[in-house]
């Protein structure tokens, strides 16, 4: 899957007329749904492809798995003594890798089972070379370098959806749900259990899948898809039961039909899930601050249910819910106007995230330059950080994140649509300020509720779905100020959806349309006006315009894809829209608003092995961007290009060159910028990390014509000293030299040339060096201790202050030399004073010194022990530092020890679950 994100590269004006695509979308999509024709599923069988030597080889694949009912009950030990595990295998195996359509280098024989309770899963995994069975430890879900087995189950048989289930010599496990007929998401972890033995014979694994952890159809017999997978470490082989040749597309809809389980239920089981949390932070305090000290304490408890209403259908609800992570945000360093994005770490939230997915599903690449897909339901909004701007005060009483008072979530599948519905309660958040020997109490965010609704159908086949979402932001604003930053409501939703092409899938179209409606005060839709989504205030466009008398904004976003899903030549193209009015940030993510945007990628990839070469390819490519009045924004030309060797080194890199372009967004909501050529390239190399060493190292840098430099360069080192001990070292650095670094804004009716602002910038150095350290230790396969430490250094030192001299130009007043002007630093204030023309009718202003020199350590380790299924003991040591010290100059040593030098603040927590099954 690609997502390339180039928002850096601008473009030059030229004005061409671009239909909006909202509509277009929604009758392609539509069109290509209702009126395509049935296409079958990929039936398995025998068949004939290219065997190791070139020649044709037949293949006998499995059209049927047998799972056979149990009339003894299963010891899971590893032995495999129970007769029914003494059986003829249930289906051959087949090399995916390295030798595609060969038989496996070992046999392996295995066999499936079932009672009223659960699924069970044996295999032998025979090995000539016992010893040599790689089985390193790690953390449940992060699949360390070893051998595997997997088993992938579609109960639902649509051929796109599943679960996976893992597990290697060492007994670590790994589940996931699958998606999109072969993407995977392992934030699931149902409770089941397995048991695994090393013989002279090779090695044994028993499963036992417990059905209510399962979803499936509401019928007597079931007939599920089902996939069985060895991985051997030391011969990078991957045999399955289904084959995909290379360059193919395709998974689930290759699984074998699993028959023969009859008369089971899911059940109406509940679950519970308590847990107690303690936290103790630790800090040094203003001696003077009424509301804090330097060590306090707090204790919660709580409860998340989950109901089967029946064996498709799950019910979780909290009580008092445990919302806090147990792993911390990497520091960063934001420079630009939009917002940092951060991924979820929420366990409620974590836990069947790809239910609320959006306009992802259909093809297996996804390109995207300078473009972002609407994400309408962004989790991270529900019981943020209080959001609401503070009045003046010395100190303040106010909480880090916003309660969360309850929350629900419904999911599962009705017939052949799938459904999914969150709604979340936030509490009202007040801070106690003090500002001298005053008082009161001022609400920092305000009661809300978040809705979301989810629904998916998939045609049996699976080569085609259509889906809707919704999602709702609801606020009770009850004082001037909250009214005046926040809406009182916002609303989003979309339909979005997939074809297959034709009956191989090596074509598939996919495409959606959304709109979104926010409602509130004047004041607070006059933000959103001026909000760097958008930015209505631009002075040299006709087609937007502030309107502070405005008490809500409407908008549209749509888009549609063609993707070549297989074969050796490659093709992706995609052209959407969003209008300037699309706003959904109160419960999604979105950076950009007035927009249309078209890509093309077409490429050649190599599959087949050639002397030393495993795989190779390259991709060539192209994107232009406009604003909704048809004015180039942005547009370049570019390729990536890959070599996979034959000893599982791997080099790859990417190269672009943009135009002379125009821009609005250097202007941060001014006219429009007219931006020089720009080139950039990037290298990287990755050695084989199945090896104890693996390092991967990566260079790059860009240029543009006016002399803007920059430069970076990273070396992943992740190292294994023993089975249970993973040490990854990743620094990282860059470097860059920016000649229009953005300074800020000075209005001056007399500046008539932009519009009667002056736009400050400056030539900035920029450095950066991170030294991010993680490692993981496992005990057992359910005690294990990770550490994570981030020192951060990062400065920027601006000098040669100047003012945009004319719009659509890249023309600049620099100060102290243009047009008699002065400029001087007023050290006691740490501010600039500017007198633009001298002894001018202008008149002088000030801004303060924007240099920087931020120093940030951020260290965490998590001890977790899961001491009986689907219970665990967390214990967690947080600390974090920062500084400021020494702006605009970056010097390691010394930055170093002022970093080790700063005040500490540490966070211990011990937090225990258990779950029960009623």
């Amino acid at each position: 899957m690609r997502s390339l994100q180039l928002s850096r590269h601008r473009s030059p004006t030229v004005r061409r007329a671009v239909p909006p695509l909202a509509t277009a979308a929604a009758l392609l999509l539509l069109g290509a749904l209702l009126g395509a024709a049935t296409t079958p599923r990929a039936q398995a069988g025998s068949g004939e492809t290219p065997g190791p030597d070139g020649t044709q080889a037949a293949l006998e694949l499995a059209t049927t798995v047998l799972a056979v009912h149990l009339g003894e009950s299963i010891v899971l030990d590893g032995e495999l003594r129970e007769a029914v595990w003494q059986r003829p295998s249930v289906a051959p195996l087949i090399q995916r890798d390295p030798d595609n359509g060969a038989p496996p280098r070992q046999p392996t024989d295995w066999w499936v089972a079932y009672d009223q309770e659960a699924l069970y899963v044996a295999a032998r995994l025979h090995d000539a070379a016992p010893e040599s069975i790689a089985c390193n430890l790690g953390r449940r879900d992060t699949w360390p370098s070893s051998d595997w087995v997997f088993v992938n189950l579609d109960t639902f048989n649509d051929d796109r959806n599943g679960y996976s289930f893992s597990v290697n010599p060492a007994g670590v496990i790994g589940d996931a749900t699958i998606f999109n007929d072969g993407w995977t998401d392992d934030s699931w972890d149902p409770i089941w259990d397995c048991a695994t033995r090393i013989d002279a014979q090779g090695w044994a694994v028993e499963m036992r899948i417990p059905f209510s952890q399962l979803a499936f159809p509401d019928r007597d017999e079931q007939v599920w898809g089902i996939n069985f997978s060895r991985r051997t470490l030391r011969t990078q082989e991957r045999a399955d039961v289904i084959h995909i040749p290379r360059g193919e597309s395709g998974y689930c809809g290759r699984f074998p039909d699993l028959v023969g389980i009859r008369g089971i239920c899911g059940g109406r089981r509940l679950e519970l899930l308590t847990y107690g949390v303690g936290r103790a932070r630790f800090r040094q305090v203003d001696p003077f601050d009424p509301y804090h000290e330097d060590r306090e304490t707090d204790f919660d408890l709580g409860m998340d249910l989950k109901w089967c209403l029946s064996s498709n259908l799950m019910l979780n609800a909290t009580i008092n819910p445990d919302f806090g992570q147990v792993e911390v945000d990497p520091a960063v360093v934001n420079l630009s106007a939009y917002e940092t994005y951060f991924s979820e770490r929420r366990p409620f939230f974590v836990h069947g995230a790809n239910v609320f997915r959006f306009a992802q599903e259909g093809t297996n690449s996804n390109w995207n330059f300078n473009w972002m897909d609407p994400l309408l339901f962004y989790s991270r909004r529900v019981g943020r950080a209080p959001s609401l701007s503070l009045h003046e005060h010395d100190y303040a009483e106010l909480a880090e994140a916003t309660t969360i008072l309850g929350a629900g979530k419904l999911s599962g599948t009705l017939g052949n649509s799938s459904v999914g519905f969150l709604t979340a309660f936030t509490a009202e958040e007040e801070a106690e300020l003090q500002l001298r020997d005053r008082r009161w109490d001022q609400t920092i965010e305000p009661l809300a509720n978040y809705s979301v609704l989810r629904l998916q159908r998939t045609r049996p086949d699976g080569h085609r779905g259509i889906g809707l979402m919704a999602t709702s932001t609801l606020r009770d604003l009850p004082d001037e100020r909250s009214r005046e930053e926040l809406v009182h409501s916002a609303l989003a939703g979309g339909i979005d959806g997939w074809m297959m092409l034709d009956a191989d899938g090596e074509w598939a179209l996919k495409g959606f349309c959304a709109g979104s409606h926010v409602h509130g005060d004047a004041a607070a839709i006059e933000r959103l006006q001026y909000a760097s989504r958008r930015y209505y205030q631009r002075p040299d466009v006709d087609h937007v315009a502030v309107d502070p008398s405005r008490t809500s904004l409407a908008g549209w976003v749509g888009r549609a894809m063609l993707n070549k899903q297989s074969g050796n030549v490659r093709l992706n193209t995609a052209l959407g829209a969003v209008s300037p009015g699309f706003e959904i940030n109160d419960a999604g993510f979105q950076t950009r608003a007035d927009q249309i945007n078209w890509h093309l990628s077409a490429g050649y990839h190599w599959h087949e092995p050639r002397g030393f070469v495993r795989e190779r390819g390259f991709d060539l490519a192209t994107y232009r961007t406009w604003d909704l009045a048809g004015t180039p924004d942005n547009y370049g030309y570019g390729g990536f290009y890959f070599v996979n060797l034959s000893n599982y080194w791997g080099v790859n890199g990417s190269f672009f060159y943009n135009p002379e372009r125009q821009s609005h967004r250097y202007t941060r909501g001014g006219p429009a910028m007219r931006l020089p050529h720009h080139v950039s390239a990037d290298v990287n190399l990755q050695t084989d990390c199945s090896k104890p060493l693996c390092i991967g190292v990566g260079a790059g840098g860009s240029r543009g014509d006016e002399g803007s430099r920059t430069a970076h360069g990273y070396c992943n080192v992740h190292l294994r000293p023993a089975s249970a001990l993973r040490i990854s070292f990743m620094p990282s650095y860059e470097w860059g030299d920016d000649r229009t670094a953005w300074v800020g804004r000075s209005e001056d009716e007399r500046m008539t040339e932009t519009y009667g602002v002056r736009y400050l910038y400056s030539d900035m150095e920029y450095r950066e060096l991170s030294l991010t350290t993680r490692i993981d230790w496992t005990f057992t396969p359910k005690l294990t201790l990770q550490a994570y430490l981030q020192p951060l250094f990062a400065t920027g030192d601006y000098r040669d202050f100047k003012e945009f001299a004319r719009a659509a130009t890249f023309l600049f007043n620099e100060y102290g030399q243009d047009n008699g002007s002065t400029i001087t630093f007023d050290a006691e204030r740490e501010a600039y004073e500017v007198d633009p023309d001298g002894t001018g009718p202008a008149e002088p202003f000030s801004f303060s010194n924007p240099d920087f020199n931020f120093k940030s350590l951020r260290f965490n380790a998590v001890l977790r022990w899961e001491y009986r299924p689907g219970s665990t003991l967390y214990l967690v040591w947080t600390q974090s530092r920062t500084d400021l010290s020494d702006p605009g100059s970056f010097d390691l040593p010394r930055d170093w020890g002022s970093l080790a030098t700063a005040e500490a603040e540490n966070i211990v927590l011990a937090k225990v679950t258990r779950w029960f099954d009623l």
